[in-house]
């Protein structure tokens, strides 16, 4: 499983929940963490002076990164911990210095928060966990909300379409709930056809309407038997974890990210795990775009696993699945 966290941190609500969360969890997997934090001397604009506002953004980071290894201490969970900038070397963003760090310390998972704000320097972690989304190396777990208690992960819903990127996502879902003793629940939503076919502009093919609808309904009959068969097999690959079981749901008129959020909620899943770029065949139903759109409107904390064959970024390592260390 996991064994070494990234947990960049900057001093928002969503940022210490999420590295709250992170901890837990490492704790649980016995893994180590490593803190990371990117200072930001530009942020403080009320010190006119540059050296004053490097300082003031070392001060504050340092702090922040003392206070979190304290925590993983008394927490028992071995930790290290990174001051870094965007500035050196020309970094374009922070998320390229997260990535940095997260490669010089051999991480291989990433927790962070979403829409975090640090108040003074007004520090985004929204759109900087957006950029590692699409560019990380590692598995990224996003962590929405501040509340007090971190999750315990207790109930993992994992969404497949059959493709090579999703089954990678099972294989860390199936990893990780055997390692929590947790519940596994995996969904496969069927696209509708009608949708696909008026956006697509295929509709033009057939002139009478009922020879459409027999099409139509020929063709989703047809993907709702392979929506049962990826599933029997998605169970049927799962050798980790204790409880596993299918869901099989139609989109309708629905959004296939909506029904994804929908059963979350339904079955009250704890975490939802997701690749993303994943290939149907049926471009309009990418689990890529999906997975982007379930991140941005779940309440769950949503695990994003990309395919290490698809990363092109200078600094990606590519990562066996989990336990295969």
């Amino acid at each position: 499983m996991y064994k070494r966290f990234l947990l960049p941190i900057d001093g928002s609500p969503p940022s210490e929940y999420a590295a709250a969360v992170g901890l837990a969890l490492a704790k649980r997997l016995g893994a180590s963490v490593v803190f990371a934090h990117v200072i930001e001397p530009h942020r403080y604009r009320d010190l006119h002076n540059y050296e004053e506002a490097l300082e003031r953004a070392r001060t504050v980071g340092r702090a922040l990164l003392e206070q979190w290894a304290r925590k993983a201490n008394h927490a028992r969970v071995p930790c290290d911990v990174q001051l870094t900038s965007t500035e050196p070397e020309n970094r374009p963003g922070v998320a390229e210095a997260l990535m940095d760090v997260g490669v010089a310390h051999g991480c291989d998972l990433v927790v962070m928060g979403t829409h975090g704000r640090t108040g003074l320097p007004r520090m985004l972690l929204g759109s900087v966990a957006e950029r590692m989304a699409r560019l990380a190396p590692t598995p990224l777990l996003l962590v929405r909300g501040h509340d007090t208690k971190p999750t315990l992960f207790k109930h993992i819903l994992v969404a497949t379409d059959g493709s090579t990127f999703s089954e990678l996502a099972l294989q860390h879902a199936d990893a990780l709930a055997g390692a929590l003793k947790a519940k596994l629940s995996v969904v496969y939503v069927v696209p509708d056809l009608t949708q696909l076919y008026v956006s697509a502009g295929r509709a033009w093919m057939f002139a009478d309407p009922a020879q459409l609808q027999a099409q139509l309904a020929q063709e989703q009959s047809h993907l709702r038997a392979q929506g049962e068969y990826i599933l029997k097999e998605a169970a049927e690959r799962c050798t980790h974890a204790k409880q596993v079981h299918t869901l099989l749901r139609e989109a309708g008129h629905h959004l296939i990210g909506e029904r994804i959020r929908e059963v979350a909620d339904e079955i009250k899943a704890d975490l939802i795990v997701m690749g993303t770029h994943g290939h149907t065949g049926l471009r309009k139903f990418l689990l890529g775009s999906v997975a982007e759109d379930v991140a941005q409107q779940a309440h769950q904390p949503i695990l994003l696993v990309r395919n290490p064959a698809a990363l092109t970024h200078p600094d990606e390592s590519h990562l066996p699945p989990p336990g295969e260390r």
